[in-house]
């Protein structure tokens, strides 16, 4: 018993030992940030100070990182997430519950889209865009993150519907539920935390993503991570 109290003992001071390795240089990071520059890197250090928000106001404001960018990585980030879902979740279900011929020539295929580079559409998609003169608003970038992030939205929804009972739905098709009414009143609530990953996951992409952006927005639709590397540019950094 007491060989078994120092064990858990040492588990826990192991598991803070490793919290502490992780946390500490964020907390100091932070406190970089929010200490005046003369303190920063002063020895010994000094460990009480008055904050300040400069280095947040010579980051963000001053270089002319605005609301409009920020308002333009929504737009386009929300606007790709749910075109995402509605086409993520039917091909989801189909591959998860019906005997498809070809079934995995298609998971193949969304495995080869998940390794192919997106820099493989830009070219022609550029030129599509620029033919229906679309370039340069969000109707150019919101289709081409949606299709980006398909094939993994695809996978993800798979397995978790994957984790439904099947009895579930059997029990609803001889209630007389077709397979639409099933998804919706079934499938869809019991892969709802499924469902919130797969569009955080097609949020995260969708806003993080450069190389579409750059090339397809103007200085109106211009989104924040461009807006952030035209500032790292002129700046130097």
């Amino acid at each position: 018993m007491r060989l078994k109290t120092v064990q858990t003992v040492l588990v826990y001071v192991a598991l803070v030992a490793i919290l502490l390795f992780f946390l500490v240089p964020i907390v100091w990071f932070w406190m970089l940030a929010l200490r005046p520059q003369a303190t920063a890197f002063a020895m010994p250090p000094v460990f009480l100070f008055p904050p300040q928000l400069k280095a947040f106001y010579y980051t963000f404001i001053e270089p002319g990182v605005n609301a409009a960018q920020l308002r333009n990585s929504l737009i386009v980030a929300i606007g790709a997430t749910l075109l995402n879902l509605p086409f993520a979740l039917p091909a989801a279900y189909a591959l998860s519950r019906f005997a498809l011929a070809g079934k995995r020539g298609f998971m193949l295929w969304y495995l080869s889209l998940l390794m192919a580079p997106p820099i493989v559409y830009l070219i022609p998609y550029f030129i599509l865009m620029t033919r229906l003169h679309l370039r340069g608003t969000y109707f150019s970038m919101i289709p081409i993150l949606q299709t980006l992030t398909m094939p993994m939205s695809v996978w993800l929804l798979q397995s978790f519907i994957d984790e439904v009972p099947l009895e579930l739905e059997e029990a609803a098709a001889v209630d007389g539920a077709d397979w639409w009414r099933t998804l919706l009143r079934i499938t869809l609530p019991l892969t709802l935390p499924g469902i919130i990953v797969t569009s955080m996951f097609a949020f995260v992409f969708s806003w993080n993503n450069v190389v579409f952006p750059l090339i397809l927005s103007n200085q109106r639709t211009m989104t924040l991570p461009v807006g952030t590397l035209n500032y790292f540019a002129t700046a130097g950094i």
